[in-house]
């Protein structure tokens, strides 16, 4: 039997078959949104190259526009799932044409920098800003060939589905990603640095809807940070730093500056222009 119809007659992980209606209900998030390609499951034998991986349903917690922590499910493609051939999709994979991943280390770099920010300005503020790319992966496409070796399927419907964008299991897509999330951050650094560039005068237009920053530190005494064991460089202006697809940075609130507002809208400007439509041909 091939790997093919092993993973037709086995189906997707237990936690699908606990619960079918939230598998449904994902399957057709991503259908309805353009990110799959939904054909009739019993067609899947006539593609040559297809692959098959079993999915399963991860439970997760994120929050509302309230900060309030909430459930919330995610559907996880085990593509490093083998079948009789002893071979999954992510062990073909090519290693060592990816690109390294840097952002192992962010939070630590973070806190670093916040600190060796807070020892050369002892009595300032240090404000942070933390943006969270919504459903990063699905974003991003994927090459034809590797589109055929993303297929799944829901049993009860007799529907399988292609996906077109990244996956949430796939081996290569950390590092795909990060081809595009570090190019985000690397930007925002150098638009944070670059003195001539004014927040007021160029910013996305969607800055216009966050609140003002807001302090929590009124009435309270700043800690003092400790000495570190090692020489940490910063930067006056700030600094961002990613994780995947979430972009967080600090800035000094130095007197006479614009720090905070530089740090409010420098990333929001290099996600809108890296991600906004082209304009059409003139």
């Amino acid at each position: 039997m091939s790997d093919l119809q092993e993973a037709l007659a086995r189906g997707n992980h237990k936690g699908t078959k606990e619960k079918p209606e939230d598998l449904k209900k994902l399957g057709k998030k991503d259908v309805d949104y353009g990110f799959a390609l939904p054909i009739p499951l019993a067609k899947l034998l006539k593609i040559p190259g297809i692959c098959l991986a079993p999915v399963n349903i991860a439970p997760q917690n994120t929050i509302d526009e309230h900060g309030n922590i909430i459930a919330k499910d995610r559907l996880t493609h085990d593509q490093s799932f083998k079948f009789g051939s002893g071979t999954s999709v992510n062990s073909r994979t090519k290693e060592e044409s990816l690109l390294p991943c840097i952002f192992g280390q962010a939070f630590r770099r973070h806190i670093l920098q916040v600190v060796a920010t807070s020892l050369k300005f002892p009595d300032v503020e240090i404000y942070g800003v933390k943006i969270d790319i919504k459903s990063a992966y699905r974003r991003m496409h994927i090459a034809f060939e590797t589109a055929l070796r993303s297929a799944l399927q829901f049993e009860e419907e007799e529907i399988a589905v292609i996906m077109l964008r990244l996956t949430f299991g796939g081996k290569a897509c950390p590092s795909e990603w990060g081809a595009a999330s570090e190019i985000f951050c690397d930007l925002t650094n150098a638009l944070l640095n670059d003195p001539s560039w004014d927040p007021e005068e160029l910013y996305n237009p969607q800055s216009d809807d966050l609140p003002e920053p807001a302090s929590p530190m009124e009435g309270v005494e700043l800690g003092q940070a400790r000495e570190l064991a090692i020489e940490v460089p910063i930067s006056d202006f700030g600094s961002t730093d990613v994780y995947i697809d979430n972009l967080f940075g600090f800035a000094a609130d130095l007197p006479g500056s614009d720090n905070v507002r530089r740090l409010e809208r420098a990333c929001l400007l290099i996600l809108h222009a890296r991600t906004r439509p082209p304009e059409a041909p003139k």
